[in-house]
């Protein structure tokens, strides 16, 4: 679970940055799609109920993706590629290697 905080916590430290660079442009569209997206990571940092790790990368991870995806444009698309992408492929092993010995 360690491994797994951790990465919770670039996600945090990256997508706050990412979200003022949002604000900073006047993206409403995108600084909703950051807020929704990290808004449950907080309380994802320690947390024994694996069902909301599932639901945070199976559900609000993909909408988060579908979302920058659906705005058409290279700035938010382009931070999701180089800052939350990478933690994603680490995270990834992780949490589905946890989810796997439920």
């Amino acid at each position: 679970m360690e491994e797994l905080n951790a990465l919770y916590n670039r996600l945090l430290l990256f997508g706050l940055v990412i979200l003022r660079e949002a604000i900073y442009a006047h993206n409403e569209d995108w600084a909703k799609a950051e807020v929704e997206m990290l808004h449950n990571i907080p309380s994802l940092i320690g947390e024994q109920n694996l069902e909301r790790h599932r639901y945070f990368w199976f559900t609000e991870r993909e909408l988060y993706i579908e979302k920058i995806n659906a705005l058409g444009l290279d700035e938010p698309k382009s931070r999701m590629l180089t800052f939350y992408e990478p933690i994603w492929h680490d995270m990834e092993p992780v949490l589905l290697g946890l989810l796997d010995r439920q």
